[in-house]
């Protein structure tokens, strides 16, 4: 996983545009703060990350390097928690903790009490410096903010004091499950890498899109992905947004948005049930406007199909809009 978002950020949207995924989310967090940052900083900050990550991955992969891994680990995953991403990060922690117990039993050295400590003060840090996209939190999100870096905090604390010095020792079947994983994040990175997928891709906020200016970009694609913009219906029957999220059907018709095909081909199939039409229109690349406009009518354009999401569901029109994949 760190290996994969690490070279998947290697792209010139990434690296050097205002629109890094990397510096547009400093940028927000330290603006949520009301601290001033200077540029020079939001320009290390996406190198920083794609060494660290890859770091972290290739000290796991060297003997003896697991403790180095596991402490750079630590220290992306408060970043990325304290800037909105807990879940994520007390996910990626408890598969640390259970790297470290091998034998499916959790055994650290030394005293509970320093588990219980690093619990009470990630929860203090998470509630003092953890932001919400909006900037300020409601009761409800405090406690759940504080809650969320304690759990971080303890995990982190078992992880550092477990006796286990690793994996599992490579028998047959840990060999098996080990060369498993490692096939599927090849292939799925080869996959992303070609251009036939982008979703689940572990790219971390990496800048890809589905069109854009990186490597990514593939001009031989010319049937996919296909994407529509979307109108709200002159009414929209109550029924309808039971069955589908009106903020989802907020952000799938505004102007400045497009719809992936798999997605409208369902959006379209359940305002039919109840009456009403989205106006799906076909949309294509203008490479001069740098951004999305309708195709041509002649030939007609294709109907949405029923595809697998392979691309993100919701994409601006636009190339040069901030857009955090």
């Amino acid at each position: 996983m760190y290996l994969t978002a690490a070279v998947l950020k290697v792209n010139d949207e990434y690296l050097f545009t205002e629109r890094s995924a990397g510096r547009v989310v400093t940028a927000h967090y330290f603006r949520l703060l009301k601290v001033p940052v200077h540029p020079g900083l939001l320009r290390a900050v996406p190198p920083l990350v794609i060494v660290s990550e890859f770091a972290a991955g290739v000290l796991l992969l060297v003997p003896g390097g697991e403790r180095g891994s596991l402490w750079l680990a630590i220290l992306m995953h408060l970043a990325f928690g304290v800037s909105g991403n807990f879940p994520f990060s007390v996910v990626a922690m408890t598969l640390w903790v259970t790297a470290f117990s091998p034998v499916g039993r959790i055994d650290v050295s030394g005293s509970p009490s320093a588990i219980w400590s690093a619990a009470l003060l990630a929860g203090l840090l998470a509630l003092a410096a953890g932001r919400t996209a909006t900037g300020r939190r409601s009761l409800s999100w405090l406690v759940k903010d504080a809650y969320q870096g304690a759990v971080y905090g303890g995990l982190c604390a078992v992880a550092v004091l477990s006796r286990g010095h690793g994996p599992a020792p490579a028998d047959g079947q840990v060999t098996l499950v080990h060369g498993m994983v490692a096939l599927a994040f090849t292939v799925n990175f080869l996959l992303v890498v070609t251009g036939v997928k982008l979703e689940w891709a572990f790219a971390m906020f990496t800048s890809l899109r589905p069109f854009g200016r990186s490597w990514l970009e593939r001009h031989r694609l010319r049937d996919w992905p296909r994407y529509y913009a979307l109108a709200l219906p002159a009414r929209i029957p109550t029924s309808l947004l039971r069955e589908i999220d009106p903020g989802f059907v907020y952000l799938a018709t505004r102007a400045e948005n497009v719809v992936h095909e798999g997605v409208v081909y369902h959006l379209e199939a359940a305002a039919r049930k109840h009456g009403v039409s989205f106006t799906p229109r076909a949309m294509t690349v203008d490479p001069l406007l740098r951004e999305l406009v309708p195709a041509p009518t002649e030939p007609p354009a294709p109907a949405p199909r029923r595809r697998l999401l392979s691309y993100p569901a919701i994409a601006p029109k636009s190339l040069d809009r901030h857009y955090l994949v």
